[in-house]
């Protein structure tokens, strides 16, 4: 075994779980500052210079509070679940392309061998239904946590939150096998290296497959308009009602790195992934800086997006959120799944002239 290699890919993985949390406890913290913005108050300053250890103070409370496990549960599954929702949560994260490949440190090539870094962990030929497998599998955890608090809350709200994200699963994934047809490919590179001359946006299919896209992106990782699933004036918190600590830290993370994740899979379907506007830097030795510098960008602004939503638009009530689903949004899914094909098959060159 090529143990150098080995190391390599130790040192990179770890790196990314770092940056990941660190980025997650962080976007809580500017959650809760825009937060206080709109609703006239300061948000949290207590915790260091404009409350930048907040992130730190939350996550030594919750690893030092009291374990307390409810009565009659069903202790295997219990503990179980926010591991599965957690452990989905970052295996997603193992196919995204941040950029292109970077040129190793020097200590890292000495120590490794290896002189370039790619910056993706893995790059398999079906990376969209790898994302689409491992946002199917955090239903379980979701589904397991209500079912086995032995609460009447929370097992109404796992059973809203499954049945909202199987709906609307379906939406998001015909509004992805628009941009697979569109590219000719399910690998996650291709799909944004055929975005160098032209943003999938920028295409009529695209376009409508976007908001079919977005509309679900928001379902799928229960935040407003479509949280009902932990909607306090009915459910108090959901599938979550009995756990607490570390416990609720977990199912607390992966909701949060769900959503960086998606912002990241909109960034790669839509918006032309790491490639930058214009062809600046082509050429550079910097180039890779370039494209990962707008990866962040772009990823940061519907990371934002997220946050804006929520604290813009009432929630809906779970009958319109069901009538949405499969009335509205799976229609729409499949016109623009046909609209696509008409589309590559006999438009796109002469589209993509008005672009280039």
């Amino acid at each position: 075994m090529d143990w150098a290699l080995i190391l390599a890919w130790g040192i990179k993985i770890l790196s990314l779980f770092f940056i990941i949390l660190t980025g997650v406890a962080y976007y809580t913290l500017a959650e809760r500052k825009f937060a206080g913005f709109i609703q006239d108050r300061p948000g949290p300053n207590r915790a260091g210079i404009f409350g930048l250890f907040q992130p730190l103070a939350d996550g030594i409370k919750f690893i030092a509070k009291e374990e307390i496990f409810p009565k009659n549960v069903s202790k295997g599954m219990y503990l179980l679940a926010p591991t599965i929702s957690m452990t989905c949560a970052i295996m997603a994260w193992a196919v995204i392309p941040f950029g292109g490949s970077l040129p190793a440190p020097e200590w890292l090539a000495a120590l490794t061998g290896v002189t370039t870094i790619d910056l993706q962990i893995a790059n398999p030929d079906s990376g969209v239904l790898y994302m689409l497998a491992i946002s199917s599998l955090s239903v379980y955890g979701i589904m397991i946590a209500g079912w086995s608090s032995n609460n009447k809350y929370s097992l109404l709200g796992g059973v809203r939150s499954t049945a909202q994200m199987i709906s609307y699963e379906l939406p998001m994934g015909l509004s992805i096998v628009v941009i697979v047809i569109m590219t000719g490919s399910l690998k996650l590179t291709d799909i944004s290296d055929s975005q160098k001359d032209m943003w999938n946006i920028l295409s009529p299919p695209g376009f409508v497959a976007f908001f079919i896209y977005v509309t679900a992106m928001f379902a799928e990782t229960n935040r407003l308009p479509f949280d009902l699933a932990e909607a306090e004036s009915e459910l108090v918190v959901g599938f979550h009602t009995e756990y607490g600590a570390f416990k609720f830290a977990l199912f607390f993370l992966a909701e949060y790195m769900n959503m960086i994740t998606m912002s990241c899979l909109t960034t790669l379907l839509f918006f032309g992934g790491y490639n930058v506007p214009f062809h600046l830097g082509a050429g550079s030795p910097y180039q890779a800086f370039y494209g990962l510098g707008f990866f962040i960008l772009k990823v940061l602004f519907f990371a934002f997006l997220f946050i804006w939503v929520r604290w813009t638009l009432p929630r809906f009530r779970y009958d319109q959120l069901m009538k949405l689903g499969w009335k509205k949004m799976i229609p729409w899914g499949l016109f623009a799944v046909m609209f696509a094909a008409i589309y590559t098959v006999y438009w796109k060159e002469g589209w993509m002239k008005l672009f280039i």
